[in-house]
């Protein structure tokens, strides 16, 4: 009898320590990261000189991040066809500067269809329509957010 007691004690004090560390858990899956690499070119106080120096760029979009007007160019997960748009930009005397952003799942999804065009081609036409469609396509993700 004392068993099955301590038995059925045990249990609910099992059962309500399971159920807390559970429950208190954060979403693991929320908290998932989707970082990926960004190329930007200049970063403005004034919206009409970012404009300005955004039409002189093949492809290319304005984001305001805080007080300033910061002008992207690309965006890319895979780290060979970063290298190989570093590549672009440098042979078309594009300064850039590389960094992370933290994405939404489902433009990393559809980011990685894109890269599959990038890594088949070797066409600067075909880099440059490339490049806009996604940044159209980010544009597009943080107005759905």
């Amino acid at each position: 009898m004392k068993k099955k007691i301590l038995f059925a004690i045990f249990s609910v004090v099992a059962g309500i320590a399971f159920t807390f560390f559970f429950l208190n858990k954060e979403d693991t899956f929320a908290k998932e990261e989707y970082l990926i690499y960004v190329f930007q070119v200049g970063a403005f106080e004034k919206y009409d000189n970012a404009v300005n120096f955004s039409n002189s760029l093949p492809s290319s979009i304005i984001k305001k991040e805080g007080n300033l007007y910061k002008i992207y160019v690309a965006m890319y997960k895979d780290i060979d066809i970063v290298n190989k748009m570093i590549v672009y930009f440098e042979n078309n005397d594009i300064n850039i500067y590389l960094k992370n952003l933290n994405v939404s799942k489902n433009f990393y999804n559809d980011l990685l269809n894109y890269e599959t065009l990038i890594k088949s081609s070797e066409d600067i036409h075909v880099y440059n329509k490339v490049n806009q469609s996604i940044l159209n396509l980010y544009l597009e993700s943080l107005e759905n957010e």
